[in-house]
């Protein structure tokens, strides 16, 4: 079996070359490949990746020409996943907040019996309260289309059937600001044979555990760009 790891990542060269080479380990009975959609980062994310593939592993970076968002970004690297023709497809974001180990997880378990997605379901998590607010309000928002709470509405580490993959793909935009939020929605619809499995959600790598993608001042209030993207998040839902 073959797997491919799938991994935006937008200014994530502190730490990203530590998690590809664990994962690369981690998963070695599966003969993986990977795939990082560097967004136009401005730190030397894409440079700090192919430093790995030097070394002997099976990677490529695509970069975008102008910085498109997480969304976008996670959509081009499912595609690309998918064209990959990989017996499994796993994407993940590149701030390695998950465990080789944890990973290993969520691809054995997907693998391992009729599953079409495995959902790594993140647990002790140490963010602010206003991100434990919004991870609880979009487990209301999948529940609106499906009338399901998923454990985890928008956990960046799933695995996927290909057959599913493409299915999915198929209906959720390129463009969209939340894709994972809108596949945990369809997957329940669906009712498609989905697993949860509990993972630790572990600080992001690097020498800032807080990341550079909301710009806050202070990690334990929103910044103006979170509650910005929060709201055209919630519009882009709302016109679904």
């Amino acid at each position: 079996m073959r797997v491919a790891v799938v991994m935006p990542a937008w200014n994530e060269a502190e730490g990203i070359a530590e998690f590809l080479t664990e994962l690369d380990s981690a998963l070695a009975a599966w003969q993986p490949s990977f795939i990082v959609v560097d967004d136009a980062s401005t730190d030397g994310t894409r440079d700090a990746a192919l430093r790995c593939a030097a070394d002997g592993m099976e990677i490529r970076v695509v970069t975008n020409e102008v910085n498109l968002g997480h969304g976008p970004s996670t959509m081009r690297a499912l595609r690309l996943g998918l064209d990959s023709g990989a017996d499994a497809v796993v994407a993940i974001d590149g701030d390695g907040q998950f465990s080789g180990a944890d990973v290993c997880l969520v691809i054995s378990t997907l693998l391992s019996d009729s599953s079409q997605v495995v959902e790594g379901a993140r647990e002790h998590r140490s963010d602010a309260a206003y991100r434990r607010l919004t991870s609880e309000a979009t487990r209301l928002l999948v529940w609106t289309r499906s009338r399901v709470f998923p454990s985890d509405a928008n956990t960046p580490l799933r695995a996927y059937r290909p057959d599913l993959l493409r299915r999915l793909l198929d209906r959720v935009p390129g463009d969209s600001m939340t894709p994972n939020l809108i596949i945990s929605a369809l997957c329940r619809r669906w009712e498609v044979a989905l697993v949860e499995v509990p993972v630790t959600s572990r600080p992001r790598r690097g020498a800032s555990a807080q990341g550079t993608t909301w710009g806050a001042r202070r990690a334990s209030l929103p910044s103006r760009r979170f509650i910005g993207f929060c709201a055209r998040a919630t519009g882009e839902w709302i016109r679904m």
